[in-house]
């Protein structure tokens, strides 16, 4: 198709549409923005890769991806600076490149399919792409389309139905629809596409509000989330300093204080203090008196250093919890499973566990973890009730990766509690509605107390998984081979 007419449009020169496209990812995600402009962050790039070809044209849009990606997660910098920045351009780098590949990938199967195939193409190639990185990469899912509309509680509860990746699929077939219909100006050739795009969305979005609507059933448990108050630096305190003593001692004192109030439970935030492996020891025993004594279940999580001799360019701590029961039995240790790349922590290998309690089955896992959706999808099915993670962010994403970890708990539907030191901490039942918040910046106690239901809710994401990725990366092949397919055709003639 010639479109010689529309590259006249100066809203359709390829230079245009770059910076549009960037403008648009710049205002759709992280702090500044609103998760309306998310809906059209991938059209102009969408009419990029079909009004434009070569070689230069490529490098121009890959530029401009991972500059975009860069600077969206740089919106998210604060101290310590080192690592939000160093974050952001190492994990803005992937997304911008994934990214790429998707626009690349879409654009060779529309020129050798068509226009009405490109339409399925695109939610194909945008979920396969999010899959492999959310599963089979050090960077989870940051990135993703879904996770731009965390303001939009009613849309969020299709996860419960096709996980994370059917919100970002619903996104990606609106984009392309919207592109689709600029390219050709006809409307009857969309009607029905159309139709049936606003019919889902309006279906999807009341449904999501009748179903928060409901009450959640079961049991509560008031569950504490613990604060450190002590700042990040950046740099790795001595576990004998007098004040990583008074830190400690502190937590100590704070989670008598949340027994006291009536907490059944209490979680500390990620690496909330330190220790050497000797004097790990002395800790647990003072831990498990209190837990024995106030009759409180106590998941602690802290950092152990590894001994000097065992530590490498790569490897220096264990970054874990241990979950004490309330008579005083350690009933899990637990060593975060996926440590943020950079940070050097020894990576939990062991299988992963819900612990049995009269309040009903239990689990954790440490921040980044929950950006890995299979700890989650694999909690729900064990039967987990409620989560908790201990979490440790920066001001930049204070409000950001706490409300990120609800989407899981949406899918596996179950309640949640995140207890984050210089980061926001939340309690969620298992619809994802907050039932409690507290920052790490204001003037408080450090103790957030959550009144959270204790049975979890079934879902159909956690039946099927991931079943949409899987007919999503058949359905790409099979599209990948028939465009193939055409163009050897089209060389032969």
């Amino acid at each position: 198709m010639n479109y010689d007419n529309l590259k006249n449009n100066w809203l359709l020169r390829g230079s245009s549409l770059l910076l549009i496209g960037f403008f648009l990812m710049l205002i759709s995600d992280m702090r500044g923005s609103a998760d309306i402009f998310a809906w059209f962050m991938l059209i102009p790039f969408l009419l990029y890769v079909s009004l434009y070809q070569g070689l230069k044209s490529r490098l121009w849009l890959l530029l401009t991806l991972i500059v975009g990606s860069i600077l969206v997660l740089a919106k998210t910098a604060s101290e310590p600076y080192f690592d939000s920045v160093g974050f952001s351009i190492m994990t803005g780098s992937v997304i911008g490149i994934r990214y790429f590949i998707t626009f690349l990938v879409w654009g060779y199967i529309r020129k050798w399919t068509g226009d009405f195939i490109s339409m399925i193409a695109f939610p194909v190639v945008i979920v396969s792409l999010e899959y492999l990185q959310a599963f089979y990469t050090a960077f989870g899912t940051w990135g993703s389309l879904a996770f731009t509309q965390l303001a939009n509680l009613p849309l969020l509860q299709t996860a419960s139905l096709f996980g994370f990746l059917g919100i970002s699929a619903f996104m990606a077939w609106g984009a392309v629809l919207a592109a689709s219909f600029i390219l050709d100006r006809n409307l009857e050739n969309k009607k029905m596409h159309i139709i049936l795009f606003v019919a889902l969305f309006i279906v999807l979005n009341v449904w999501g509000d009748l179903r928060l609507g409901t009450v959640p059933q079961g049991k509560h448990i008031l569950v504490a989330g613990v604060t450190s108050g002590q700042p990040l630096t950046g740099v790795t305190p001595d576990p004998n300093d007098p004040a990583v003593f008074a830190n400690t001692q502190g937590l100590l004192d704070r989670t008598t204080r949340a027994a006291r109030q009536g907490a059944e439970m209490v979680v500390w935030a990620e690496a909330s203090t330190i220790f050497s492996e000797q004097g790990e020891k002395p800790f647990l025993r003072k831990l498990s008196q209190l837990a024995k004594r106030e009759n409180i279940i106590v998941v602690a999580a802290y950092v152990v250093l590894l001994p000097k001799d065992e530590q490498t360019a790569f490897l220096n701590m264990k970054n874990k919890f241990t979950w004490v029961n309330a008579d005083g039995t350690i009933a899990e240790t637990y060593l975060k499973h996926h440590p943020v790349p950079g940070e050097g922590s020894v990576p939990g290998r062991r299988p992963l566990k819900v612990i049995s309690t009269k309040y009903g089955k239990l689990a954790g896992d440490i921040c980044y973890d929950d950006d890995f959706p299979q700890m989650s999808l694999t909690y729900a099915r064990l039967g987990a009730d409620l989560l908790l993670n201990a979490g440790l962010d920066w001001s930049g994403i204070l409000y950001r990766h706490t409300l990120m970890a609800r989407v899981h708990a949406i899918e596996g539907g179950f309640s949640f509690l995140r207890s984050a030191n210089d980061g926001a901490s939340m309690g969620f039942d298992n619809l994802g509605r907050i039932r409690a918040s507290m920052t790490s910046f204001e003037d408080n106690d450090h103790i957030l107390l959550a009144s959270l239901p204790t049975k979890r809710t079934d879902t159909l994401y956690s039946r099927v998984g991931n079943l949409i990725a899987y007919i999503a990366i058949f359905v790409l092949l099979l599209l990948f081979f028939i465009a193939g397919r055409n163009h050897l055709l089209h060389e032969r003639r």
